[in-house]
């Protein structure tokens, strides 16, 4: 999210300063100023309670809100302080802090309630170092840790140009520790995926991490170390690929292409690799046939998915007869050998094998009994009764053969 949407965000809020306007009085530090360390006797919101350090948040445009429980301003401008707090504000290397004069027992409660979780110290004095002397009041440092800009919360559009030059001066170089965290899951769901040779996943899942990571922060180096591997990985199989083709080894060298163009879609190698596999196709007759087969294969895979979907779906007749298509179509595939393998088991049950007589049976026994019901009516009634005769002789084990039996007893 850009700066400019950041801006859009917050200033949704600004109706917020119209009840909290009051004169903005000339206090805090000197602008530019290098800022205090900041103190509480407890923390909220931060890993097993551990304090925050400036020091620790240098790189970071940080965000420091000072309130008191004795003034109401401090809960009226929450809403605004979550919104800086959002995803897109901490995309951008924007850090959230709180401090607040106020014990665990005031402030706990009020801060579920409004659904703030960024870091709030507790019991703390930090405002004396920074001269803060009307509540609530923000103070924005910008990524080299200094202050830039000290004011009343209730001034949104001026806080938000405050947020946005600090970010623009002194773009940050810092993750916030909410994203990292992201990242680094991202980058080792990465590793993973390349250690089972999923290359298209694990660049996906590297990418997605290198989205988050700010330019500058380490962790944006590791993404790209992570992204610069996969590509030349895939390199390396297009390299392998081609020495195969010289090699006159044609099966290694069309797993090897087909791998890099699916693993690696949307790259330039998947790209070069499509294009080598299309001029070994006019080039060799042996390609092109070994590519027939891959597809013969592909397509048979396909259609067992769908054959076992509607078997475990209850679609007993009509998953059978798909497996028994497959088996002829595709025969020599290794799809065909599983769907022969379903076949038999699906045979040695009796009652599954009397949905399929059902199935099968369905399309020719509807049509008699229509045409017999047709009869029936116009009066042509021994010519039903042969229908009826047809359906339960030649279809005696379905329920068809039990509805023609009903209706040929209701006739005179």
């Amino acid at each position: 999210m850009t700066r400019v949407a950041l801006a859009i965000g917050l200033l949704v809020l600004a109706a917020l300063g119209a009840a909290l306007a009051q004169e903005k009085q000339e206090e805090g530090l000197p602008k530019g100023t290098f800022a205090p360390d900041i103190e509480a006797k407890e923390w909220l919101n931060t890993p097993n309670g551990e304090a925050l350090s400036l020091t620790e948040l240098r790189g970071m445009v940080v965000v420091v809100f000072f309130w008191v429980t004795w003034h109401k301003g401090g809960e009226l401008v929450m809403p605004l302080m979550n919104e800086i707090n959002s995803k897109f504000a901490r995309n951008e290397g924007v850090f959230l802090v709180g401090l607040t004069d106020a014990d665990r027992k005031r402030v706990e409660g009020m801060l579920k309630k409004e659904r703030a979780f960024f870091p709030v110290g507790l019991e703390s004095r930090s405002y004396e170092e920074y001269k803060i002397r009307s509540f609530p009041s923000v103070v924005v440092i910008d990524a080299r840790g200094r202050v830039c800009w000290t004011g009343w919360p209730g001034q949104a559009d001026a806080l938000v140009k405050a947020i946005a030059d600090a970010i623009s001066d002194v773009p940050p170089s810092k993750t916030h520790p909410e994203e990292a965290a992201i990242v680094q899951s991202k980058l080792k769901k990465a590793r993973q995926a390349l250690l089972q040779g999923k290359y298209r996943e694990a660049y996906l899942t590297a990418r997605d991490a290198d989205r988050i990571a700010i330019p500058g922060d380490p962790l944006k180096t590791r993404c790209q170390d992570m992204l610069d591997l996969l590509e030349a990985l895939g390199h390396d199989l297009l390299a392998r690929a081609r020495q195969a083709s010289e090699e006159q080894d044609w099966e290694t060298s069309v797993n090897l292409l087909r791998t890099v163009r699916r693993e690696y879609l949307g790259l330039a190698v998947a790209t070069r690799a499509k294009r080598l596999l299309d001029n070994l196709k006019k080039k060799s007759p042996e390609v092109a046939r070994i590519l027939e087969r891959e597809n013969e294969a592909a397509e048979a895979e396909n259609a067992l998915g769908k054959a076992l979907e509607l078997i475990r779906n209850k679609r007993l007749g009509e998953g059978y007869v798909r497996l028994e298509d497959i088996v002829t179509r595709y025969e020599g595939t290794e799809a065909a050998t599983k769907a022969r393998t379903v076949l038999e088991r699906m045979q040695r049950n009796e009652g599954i094998m009397g949905y399929v007589r059902d199935h099968k049976a369905a399309k020719e026994c509807e049509n008699l009994l229509r045409l017999a019901e047709t009869y029936a009516r116009s009066q042509r009634v021994q010519q039903a009764k042969e229908l009826y005769r047809r359906i339960i002789n030649e279809y005696a084990d379905t329920v068809w053969a039990e509805e023609a039996t009903r209706r040929l007893m209701r006739l005179p």
